[in-house]
């Protein structure tokens, strides 16, 4: 088994794709505390699917991919933050319109590219195999730079989320520090959905935090809890893929959730 583990990595792409699935799993797990804590799990199912259409914009105007990734997850963020204003559609509503439109318009657009590309749905499905140095790059980047970000601001991120209302009371900026996470969201899911597609993008973001959240009630246990089945997701899943010959994305996407029904189990037998 373990000399079945060092020939498969030896592999350069095997190599590419766990990098990939490490760093922008564990950050989504990170991330995906807020999300959960914020209540938007919904906001976090519909910005894949607009990040998705930046991408089939980008393989339609013949576009770097990644470029197409970033700007599709940042123009979804400003949309979906900015809605739902008193008077108006509420915001759930705005998210639910952008996830039913964001990845029905993007298999449209790719059928009607005048580049079609035999690759492109793996953006949907999650062909991690495909990944290369550059995206594996871009992901250890954004973590990096999202890891130095909170530690920056660790204490304004973690009040805003808690509690909006005495974060205003303080004098703190909620609408800044949410545009901030956002912003640190989208280019996260951007580096996961440029290589490992939607799916995955949005298991890693639901799933870890879920059952951190169910196992531990203190915050340092649930972020440490949280990343490291985000990353040990990524491994198991990518090993399980190559072995039994099944499509890594969703594989790897399987096991970021599978931890949620023993943490369940666990919480309710503790109480």
């Amino acid at each position: 088994m373990i000399a079945d583990l060092r020939e498969m990595y030896t592999f350069e792409f095997m190599r590419y794709a766990l990098t990939v699935g490490v760093f922008g799993g564990g950050m989504l797990a990170f991330l995906g505390i807020f999300v959960h804590l914020r209540r938007i799990v919904f906001l976090g199912a519909a910005l894949p699917q607009i990040t998705a259409l930046g991408i089939a914009l980008a393989i339609a105007l013949h576009l770097p991919l990644l470029a197409g990734a970033v700007l599709g997850g940042l123009v979804g963020i400003l949309l979906l933050s900015t809605s739902g204003k008193p008077g108006h559609l509420p915001t759930e509503g705005w998210v639910g319109i952008a996830y039913a439109s964001g990845g029905s318009l993007a298999i449209v657009v790719l059928a009607l590219s005048p580049h079609p590309d035999a690759g492109a749905l793996r953006f949907f499905t999650g062909d991690v195999l495909g990944t290369n140095r550059a995206e594996a790059l871009f992901a250890i980047g954004v973590a990096g730079l999202t890891a130095i970000i909170f530690r920056l601001c660790w204490s304004k991120f973690v009040v805003s989320s808690f509690d909006p209302v005495m974060s205003q009371t303080l004098g703190l900026k909620v609408r800044a520090w949410n545009a901030l996470l956002f912003l640190c969201l989208g280019f996260g899911l951007a580096a996961v959905m440029n290589s490992a597609g939607s799916m995955l993008a949005f298991g890693m973001l639901i799933g870890p935090p879920a059952a951190a959240l169910m196992c531990f009630r203190a915050f340092p246990k649930v972020v440490f809890t949280a990343v490291v089945l985000g990353a040990a997701a990524a491994f198991v899943g990518l090993t399980t893929s190559f072995l039994l010959d099944l499509p890594g994305g969703p594989t790897m996407a399987t096991a970021a959730l599978a931890p949620v029904l023993p943490a369940w189990i666990y919480r309710k037998i503790k109480g």
